[in-house]
């Protein structure tokens, strides 16, 4: 409504109110639908009115454009807000993306990293395996050859014990025995 501390103003629907007032109170022509007015007290009241007008008008307009100030401001903050949240959810969800490829990528070095220990166990198993049956074969091999060595000792000696006619022992003793057991013996 009117600031009424602006000069000159008053309340127009106070001066509306005593514009009907006068007009209401105005006398009957007789036999006529006339009415009979003071027209010094409404011109008053219209200048009144038009007084008030300009400074109602401003007043209205200023609580138009403070409205219309609230409401752009109020769009610029709600737009504001809406962007901030686009931009947060979209952060969020490229985070959840590079927490899933993250994630994804660690199972696959996991699954990578057991496929090869499994492989480099398994390599390993037949390496020893091979090298294990290698050493058995060369022990086989070395077994053969100590029993063929020890075989072609035996024989060398009972065919040289028999054609020098010791018998059982080849250096001539009747114990029997041969090498350091031999209490005749001596390695000095």
């Amino acid at each position: 409504m009117m600031d009424s501390n602006e000069p000159g103003s008053m309340d127009i629907l106070y001066l509306l109110e005593r514009l009907e007032e006068v007009l209401g109170t105005g006398s009957r022509v007789p036999f006529t639908s006339r009415t009979l007015i003071d027209d010094e007290e409404c011109f008053a009241i219209i200048d009144q009115i038009r007084l008030s007008l300009p400074a109602e008008i401003r007043q209205a307009r200023m609580v138009i454009s403070e409205r219309d100030a609230l409401v752009d401001e109020a769009r610029a903050r709600a737009d504001q807000i809406i962007k901030q949240a686009e931009a947060e959810a979209q952060e969020r969800v490229r985070d959840h993306y590079v927490t899933q490829q993250a994630q994804a990528h660690a199972a696959d070095i996991v699954e990578q990293a057991e496929r090869d220990a499994a492989k480099t166990r398994q390599d390993a198993d037949d390496y020893v395996y091979r090298a294990l049956v290698d050493l058995d074969q060369q022990l086989d091999n070395l077994s053969t050859i100590v029993r063929n060595g020890l075989n072609a000792l035996q024989t060398n000696r009972n065919a040289t014990d028999l054609s020098a006619g010791y018998g059982d022992d080849p250096y001539g003793r009747s114990s029997g025995r041969w090498g350091p057991d031999d209490p005749d013996s001596s390695l000095e």
